[in-house]
């Protein structure tokens, strides 16, 4: 039946296509009975490519991805779609050359399979983690399939100890405004223009920490970075006030400082690069095993890399030293070199001017710290549009904290700034019902 409907529809579409273009010649009919007869090959390569384009667009190959992410999930194992996403890259996942292997088990082609498995198995690319995160919803949501939320506590756990954070005294703190709220976004969808999962799972930690350290614009970075550009040395940590310094072993308690600078060196520490984009051997090894798999190459073309590959080994040890001179001074303005940047021994820019400088990078504008609080309630940030674009503001204590859990979600800053402002805004509704409710509760005759 599918053989019969996907030519027709192919029919259907030509007359379409024909007819539309104003032409009179009747296009040449495509008939089912093509598969089980001797047909020339230039129609038996019609058909085949009409049958192989249904197949790629019913059964795309990435759904296989989604489905390993699917049975992570419904196991409630800590697996997220960026970890798929990146083991299929990286050919830790047998996903781009695992056509080599599908060809091992299906032997040589036969005379009803003429197409090999490169052609069939091969992907063109693989998806981001959104869309295979939205993919897996879809395919939950055509089987029927009832699907948990994430599994919030593993996930989280994990995210607090990629940040060398304090795991038993902030999780109960989560997992509390999870019991609470339990929004929405913690569930797979197959819409793909939602936030995913994750971005969830990090706007609930974030507000866990703002309320239980307090950080609400006091301007602690700003004290740190003013105290270190006083104290005048390059060395940012070595050199601070006793004071300012973070916790190195003492019985103080893990306080806002110490949470600031923690995330500071998680962010600088947080690599999202691939494996194979460290050197030129892994990656040249990584396009012969992944990207370019089951090609051979001749005994003139052997002969040629071993001739460039002792080329560049010999300039390779030239090259070291200069890149160990100069790799320091070499990072970008992602923020990813903030922490040494806000405590150079420059004197013609404090610390502040670099986390300034970030911050208008993001599209987010610096707000300095507030001097006369009205009242030391939780900061509720607002965006606002401004010569025609969206304009997030943002303390540097509030900044330094959405950054670091969005590099690590691997998700544009002003996408986590966006779910933050939606869980507190649910947050607020709760708490007003609740509110409400107790009034009324007061309000009944005894």
């Amino acid at each position: 039946m599918w053989a019969r409907k996907v030519l027709a529809e192919d029919e259907s579409a030509q007359r379409r296509k024909r007819s539309a273009s104003g032409g009179q010649q009747e296009p040449q009919e495509v008939k089912c009975e093509w598969v089980d007869e001797a047909l020339p090959r230039k129609h038996m390569r019609r058909v085949e490519f009409i049958y192989l384009r249904s197949l790629r667009t019913m059964l795309p190959l990435y759904s296989t991805l989604s489905v390993c992410f699917l049975a992570c999930h419904i196991a409630r194992e800590a697996v997220l779609p960026t970890d798929i996403y990146r083991w299929a890259m990286e050919g830790k996942l047998p996903y781009v050359a695992a056509f080599t292997e599908v060809d091992k088990l299906l032997g040589s082609p036969l005379k009803h399979r003429p197409l090999n498995a490169r052609q069939l198995f091969r992907p063109v690319r693989v998806i981001g983690a959104w869309q295979l995160e939205a993919a897996a919803g879809f395919i939950a949501q055509r089987i029927g399939l009832q699907l948990p939320s994430v599994n919030f506590y593993a996930i989280a756990q994990r995210y607090l100890d990629e940040l060398s954070l304090p795991v038993e005294r902030i999780l109960p703190h989560a997992c509390r405004i999870y019991e609470w709220a339990m929004p929405p976004e913690l569930w797979l969808s197959s819409n793909p223009a939602r936030v995913p999962t994750r971005v969830c799972v990090m706007a609930i930690l974030i507000v866990a920490l703002r309320v239980q350290y307090n950080i609400n614009g006091q301007g602690i970075w700003e004290e740190i970075c003013e105290a270190a550009r006083n104290a005048g040395g390059s060395d940012h940590d070595a050199k601070l006030p006793q004071s300012m310094k973070p916790d190195g072993g003492s019985n103080e308690e893990f306080g806002t400082r110490e949470l600031l600078w923690t995330l500071v060196d998680a962010y600088d520490k947080i690599d999202v690069a691939h494996d194979y984009s460290k050197d030129l051997h892994s990656y040249l090894r990584y396009c012969k095993d992944v990207v370019f798999p089951g090609i051979a190459c001749s005994v003139e073309e052997e002969h040629l890399i071993e001739i460039f590959q002792d080329l560049y080994k010999g300039r390779e040890g030239e090259n070291s030293k200069v890149h160990t001179t100069n790799g320091v001074n070499k990072r970008g303005r992602d923020g990813a070199s903030v922490g040494a940047r806000c405590f150079s021994a420059s004197s013609s820019s404090s610390g502040i001017q670099s986390i300034k400088s970030e911050m208008e990078d993001h599209r987010f504008c610096y707000m300095p710290p507030r001097k006369w609080p009205r009242s030391d309630g939780y900061l509720h940030y607002r965006r606002k549009t401004m010569t025609g674009r969206l304009v997030c503001a943002g303390h540097a204590d509030y900044y330094l904290l959405l950054r670091s859990f969005a590099k690590l979600a691997e998700v544009d800053i002003r996408v986590m700034h966006a779910s933050v402002l939606k869980l507190e805004r649910r947050l607020g509704w709760i708490e007003e019902r609740i509110g409400r409710s107790l009034d009324a509760l007061q309000n009944l005759p005894s």
